[in-house]
């Protein structure tokens, strides 16, 4: 198997950790580490051109997330398969749907406001087709919900599951159009549940939407599959 050749990074910032971790998931994604490739921590460490430690660092990280898995004495890159999406898609919705219900009885006017913003920012979007900016909304309203529980281990573990089911998605699921109109929309019931109060409502909304995601993108990677 031939090996990937990745760039070597020419800055060294203060979390240098972090940007190996980006390189290496983007190459993931992007399929320069191929599904099952065996990880070599000191040939990823050589072509980045930093020492072992801020990879090792990076791969203990996506480790945990699950975007390498362990193989024998060492990693691998993960394989497609829908049981590892659904499981993915399965856990954030269990732990959204608690930082909506948390948010509901937390959040701060100012995080409201924010909340509110990206909501209706992700409808706006859509509505006029621009595809990447409802992306970009969707994930800041994800995650503003998380910061609105006044959970710092949710909402870790929540920026966890958002980055391995937006990798996984943008591996494995062929690039289609989503119903994002109707996912916008979601996002607006959600943020109004929790504008009220109604912490019940919100939770079940969340889960009920992160489902939703699920749904289709488990029928487009099985339509991928069947056409195989």
């Amino acid at each position: 198997m031939t090996i990937p050749q990745l760039l070597p990074l020419g800055t060294r910032p203060e979390s240098l950790s972090s940007l190996v971790l980006e390189q290496i998931k983007s190459a993931i994604v992007n399929k320069e580490l191929a599904p099952g490739t065996k990880i070599s921590e000191a040939s990823l460490a050589t072509q980045l051109q930093v020492s072992k430690t801020p990879v090792r660092e990076a791969l203990l990280r996506l480790r945990h997330i699950g975007l390498v898995s362990p193989n024998g004495s060492g990693l691998q890159v993960v394989q497609p398969s829908r049981e590892s999406i659904r499981e993915a898609y399965e856990l954030r919705a269990s732990l959204e749907r608690a930082s909506a219900r948390f948010a509901s009885t937390r959040r701060t006017d100012n995080e409201m406001l924010l909340l509110a913003e990206f909501a209706e920012g992700s409808l706006t979007k859509t509505l006029a087709g621009d595809a990447q900016g409802f992306r970009e909304f969707d994930a800041q309203f994800h995650r503003q919900v998380a910061l609105c529980s006044g959970n710092d281990l949710l909402n870790t573990a929540i920026d966890d599951a958002l980055v391995l089911t937006s990798a996984l998605r943008a591996r494995d699921v062929p690039m289609t159009q989503h119903d994002s109109v109707s996912c916008a929309k979601e996002h607006v019931r959600i943020a109004e549940a929790i504008a009220s109060g109604r912490v019940d409502i919100a939770g079940e909304a969340m889960e009920e939407h992160v489902g939703h995601v699920m749904s289709m993108v488990l029928a487009v990677f099985d339509q991928g599959e069947s056409a195989r």
